[in-house]
């Protein structure tokens, strides 16, 4: 059957439709009813129908195909849904994706940007589930994060995940580098920089509270602070803080005075080695994990290495 000259009274999907000249079955209408809609039409040809929204009063159109065998949407409540889901995070929805990609939209977030983002982690963030952050402004606090180490942000890295960006130093080379890495520091250049047993290091004590139980590690880092938040698997149950930290030239040194602490520990005061099973559900690590008590200890040891001892030695002469 031919299309009508004559159009619907009112928008459909926000555009002008001429009536399809056809008969709307009955089993069409209960199938609409049956999923919030009525069936007030046809239009555009002889497999779409114009459905009434029966929350919204809005009409669309759909395939007579999508209204039998699936369950149709109003993507006037749809849109309505998402804009206030954006107004409670204080954004603004704008419209849908230049692209085309109907699982996105254009939202000005509070920051004032305006940010291409997924429909559904914006109504996630409204829910609770997330902070909706602004791509535009995390790349701008990804770049300030790689000047603070004599870093210039370039893009997204060649062929890594998205937690890597592409870097370049000072002297001028270029490398891909993990973004939680940049932020704390943890990275050599692979042009000019320093391997990990050359460039400064540190021996540290870290306190962390297990249950029941209050720990200490003793180990090595070029970065201490990294490494305690890196060793915990729940911040929020083990607390981990870093209670001493000393300085040392090299990392090569740093590892051979840590072994030896370890072994001098270990051989003198067994007593305050903590067994595996009671924190490795806890903690990122295997070993190395001692009770609270040992800390004056432990922080003794550290006092003598600090004064020029060498473990490595006094153990040698020891034996």
């Amino acid at each position: 059957m031919p299309l009508s000259k004559v159009t619907y009274p009112f928008p459909i999907d926000g555009d002008v439709h001429h009536i399809f000249a056809g008969a709307s079955l009955d089993h069409w209408k209960k199938a609409a009813m049956r999923n919030g809609f009525t069936l007030l039409g046809r239009a555009k040809d002889r497999l779409h129908v114009v459905l009434g929204c029966q929350s919204c009063g809005t009409a669309t159109l759909k395939r007579v195909s999508v209204v039998l065998g699936h369950k149709p949407e109003c993507p006037h409540c749809i849109h309505t849904r998402r804009a206030a889901a954006a107004q409670s995070i204080g954004a603004t929805l704008i419209g849908a994706d230049p692209d085309g990609d109907r699982h996105y939209g254009l939202f000005e977030l509070d920051c004032g940007h305006v940010d291409r983002r997924q429909y559904h982690r914006i109504e996630t963030a409204a829910a609770g589930g997330h902070k909706a952050s602004c791509s535009i402004c995390t790349e701008e606090r990804y770049a300030e994060e790689a000047q603070c180490h004599s870093w210039t942000l370039m893009g997204n890295a060649a062929r890594k995940g998205p937690n890597y960006r592409n870097y370049q130093h000072t002297c001028g080379h270029d490398q891909d580098v993990a973004v939680v890495n940049m932020r704390n520091g943890d990275l050599d250049c692979a042009g000019c920089g320093e391997t990990w047993s050359s460039k400064p290091s540190e021996i540290y004590i870290l306190a962390f509270a297990i249950p029941n139980l209050q720990v200490i590690k003793l180990g090595y880092s070029s970065n201490s602070e990294c490494r305690m938040r890196q060793i915990q698997i729940d911040p929020a149950q083990t607390c981990g803080s870093v209670l001493r930290k000393i300085d040392i030239e090299t990392g090569h040194r740093a590892i051979c005075l840590e072994k030896a602490l370890h072994s001098h520990i270990r051989r003198n005061r067994p007593d305050l080695v903590v067994p595996p099973e009671l924190f490795r559900a806890h903690l990122r690590t295997t070993s190395e994990i001692y009770h609270r008590h040992g800390k004056p200890y432990i922080e003794a040891l550290l006092d003598a290495v600090e004064n020029g001892w060498d473990p490595r030695i006094h153990d040698a002469i020891a034996s």
